[in-house]
Formats: C-alpha cells, sequence, structure tokens
C-alpha cells in the first residue's frame, strides 16, 4: 500500500494514511459536523474523516450567503475500534454508521440548496478492488462538490494518493501529471480543453472521466491522442443524484439496471426519487424529477440519446429557440478556437440576440469562423457578436459560468 492520502505539489508535506489512522484510533475525537473551507486538503481530510468515522459532515461554499449554515457546533465522538484500514473501509461502505454529507447546489434549478447523501449515492460509480491497488488520482473537482467527494473517495476506499491539480497553469499541471505518476484522472470538459497541448502526448495515464459539461467528439478524440493508454469515460450526473450514466463517446444510453429509475421524458432526463438525496425542505413532491437537461435522441430502439444542455440555457432569437451547446460544438471545431461560450443577450426587437466569446490562437480569424459557422448553422445560429477574451468565467465546479 502507498501511504500517502493526499498530495499538495506547491506544499513540501503530505498527508499519510498512518497519520490519519493515529489520528482516528484515539480513544476520542471532537470533529465539525459543519465545515466552511477553500482548503482543499482541510477538506478532503474531513470527508475522509466523515466517512470512516461514521459521523454526518455538510460542506457549504465559503461566502455570507452559506455562513448561517457553518455557524454549527462540534461533535465529540469515539475513535476507530477497527483491526487495521481494511476493516475500517468494509465498515464505511456498508452504509451501517451515522454518516451523512450534505453538499450545496447552486439553486438554479429550483430544487433546495442543501441535499443530504449517505455512501450508498455517493459511491455509486466507484471502483474497487486490486488492480487499483497502484492507482494515483488526480484531483482536479473542487472536494466540496460531488464530483471531487466522488474521486476522493474513489482514492480513498483503495488507499491511493490523492494529487491536488486546481490552481495550476496547463503546462505545471502536464508537470505534475508526469512527476507524480497520475493514473486517473476525472475532470470537466473545461478543464480538459486548457489541458490540451499541441504535440504533448503522457502515456502514464490509464483512466480518463469527463463529467458536469457536455463532451463534444472532437474534445475525446484529442485527449485520446495526448493521453494514448487511457480510456475514457463521459459521465453524467447531479448534485442531487451523483453518478448516474456513463459512456465511451457522446451517446449514452441507460443500462438495463437503471431502466426502472432513469427515463426520457419531454426531451429531458428524469431521474426516479430513489436516486436522489434528501432534500433539507421542499423535497421534490412527483416521483420522477426533471434535471432540466435536455437531450437529443439519436436512436430509438436501442435507445441512444446525446445530451444538450441545460433547458434553461437555450436562447429565444425572434421566437426560434436555440442551443447554444451546439453553436459552441462548431466553433470549437473551427480553427484558431481552443474554447468557447455562447449565450444571450437581451435585445428590444428579437428578445434575445446570440452572442459568443472566444479564447484564440493567433490562426482565429472572425470572417473565416463566420464562414466555418455559415456552413454548417442556419443564419439564425450565427452569433450576432463575436468577441475574443483571454479568459473565459469559471465556476468553483470547474464549469463555464453562463449569464442568466
Amino acid at each position: 500500500m502507498n501511504d500517502t492520502f493526499f498530495i499538495e505539489p506547491s506544499v513540501p508535506s503530505r498527508v499519510l494514511y498512518s497519520e490519519l489512522w493515529r489520528d482516528w484510533t484515539r480513544p476520542e475525537l471532537t470533529v465539525p459536523t459543519v465545515l466552511q473551507t477553500s482548503d482543499a486538503r482541510e477538506a478532503a481530510v474531513a470527508v475522509a474523516r466523515a466517512v470512516v468515522l461514521g459521523h454526518p459532515l455538510a460542506l457549504p461554499p465559503p461566502g455570507p450567503a452559506h455562513q448561517a449554515a457553518a455557524d454549527a457546533k462540534m461533535l465529540t465522538i469515539p475513535g476507530l475500534r477497527c483491526a487495521d484500514w481494511a476493516d475500517a473501509l468494509a465498515a464505511a461502505r456498508s452504509g451501517a454508521s451515522g454518516f451523512r454529507l450534505t453538499l450545496f447546489t447552486s439553486g438554479s434549478t429550483g430544487m433546495p440548496q442543501a441535499v443530504t447523501h449517505t455512501i450508498e449515492t455517493l459511491a455509486r460509480a466507484i471502483r474497487i478492488g486490486r488492480g487499483h491497488a497502484k492507482s494515483v488520482w488526480g484531483l482536479a473537482y473542487d472536494p466540496i462538490h460531488i464530483a471531487g467527494v466522488q474521486v476522493i473517495l474513489q482514492a480513498l476506499f483503495n488507499q491511493n494518493p490523492l494529487v491536488l491539480l486546481t490552481g495550476k497553469d496547463s503546462a505545471q499541471t502536464v508537470v505534475t501529471l508526469r512527476d507524480e505518476g497520475i493514473t486517473h484522472l476525472s475532470a470537466t470538459p473545461s478543464f480538459y480543453r486548457l489541458l490540451l497541448s499541441p504535440g504533448e502526448t503522457i502515456p502514464t495515464l490509464r483512466a480518463l472521466a469527463l463529467g458536469g459539461e457536455r463532451a463534444d467528439p472532437g474534445l475525446i478524440a484529442r485527449l485520446g491522442a495526448m493521453f494514448p493508454a487511457a480510456k475514457i469515460r463521459n459521465l453524467y450526473g447531479s448534485t442531487e443524484a451523483g453518478t448516474i450514466l456513463e459512456a465511451e463517446g457522446d451517446l449514452f444510453s441507460i443500462p438495463e439496471s437503471s431502466k426502472d429509475r432513469v427515463r426520457i421524458g419531454d426531451g429531458q432526463i428524469e431521474l426516479h426519487r430513489s436516486l436522489l438525496g434528501d432534500f433539507a425542505a421542499n423535497a421534490p413532491p412527483e416521483l420522477w424529477y426533471r434535471t432540466g437537461d435536455v437531450v437529443e435522441i439519436v436512436s430509438e430502439n436501442p435507445l441512444r440519446f446525446r445530451i444538450l444542455s441545460r433547458d434553461r440555457d437555450w436562447v429565444n432569437v425572434g421566437g426560434e429557440k436555440i442551443n447554444p451547446g451546439e453553436v459552441e460544438r462548431h466553433l470549437l471545431a473551427c480553427p484558431g478556437v481552443r474554447e468557447a461560450r455562447v449565450h444571450g443577450r437581451a435585445n428590444s426587437v428579437t428578445g434575445q440576440i446570440l452572442c459568443a466569446e472566444v479564447v484564440a490562437e493567433p490562426a482565429f480569424s472572425e470572417p473565416a469562423a463566420r464562414a466555418w459557422l455559415a456552413e454548417r448553422l442556419s443564419a439564425v445560429k450565427i452569433p450576432r457578436l463575436i468577441k475574443i477574451v483571454t479568459a473565459l468565467p469559471r465556476s468553483r465546479t470547474g464549469k463555464l459560468e453562463r449569464p442568466i
């Protein structure tokens, strides 16, 4: 077993499993039930401690909006009474303890902000076994986001090292991937687009997962070239339910084991209430929860579908609804475009106009880009305004932020 639990490359010290064991097997511990922090190391240790010791924990985002939730008492609990790590982790996976983890959504879906999960929902997609004995995980998600929590648990349950990758530029990240021997990486498509380096190959990575945003085939192909030994998975999930579906490309299907709990209704993904965490208030009144994720049905039998965008992101231009994800997909394939964001802006005549921001390479030409789009899209889908920017805004979870 590798004794390292958490590595922050910019800091010389590491958190060791043996150190955690000594701390957590003391006769008695006082632990927080709520942790509001921007320190990834502190959050990762807190999540692991809550899982192993079996106590409740809430992780509100930093900031005054969630300060009231952060004002909670400490909890005094007995230390571990297990023979070794294997026994402790097996007990944690059983779900018999008092572990509950409360995470917070943005509230933009209309659902309550606080969602409480058990180990069952958090560990749904975690893979455990001897094949992971030498895995090294990169942590590219915020550890207080559900995707970050799932990466932490993936490393913890296999007693693997976890290497922090946030707060670095692409060149530093590539160096860390090589120096730390990272074998598994899960991140947003936005993270991977920044990471891509022409001509760079890293053969040591064995598995890549994309989640949190729509992943286009072009990005997946470029990742395959940069990481030639990696199996690439495209994941679909949410803060309310955790990871639900996976695909090798951009076409998803619903496995037999999930057909009674996942469905497509009125062009959106719907989840059975049994897949969701517990909500602090205003629990979904219906048996099926509409996620707001719009899909395009590619085939009916067998069912295959492509995730397009959130329903709230669509832009209404003169009565015609436009999917910004479709326009972004073509912009990202345009020569000279490294990143792109498409959104609507209020207009007194048409209701909204379509706008685009691009992070461009020297080869980019706006007239050439407009000609490129005109060959692939109808005129109404070509952005009225195209602005070159140095960077696109991202949320704390690594996703592109879109104007509301």
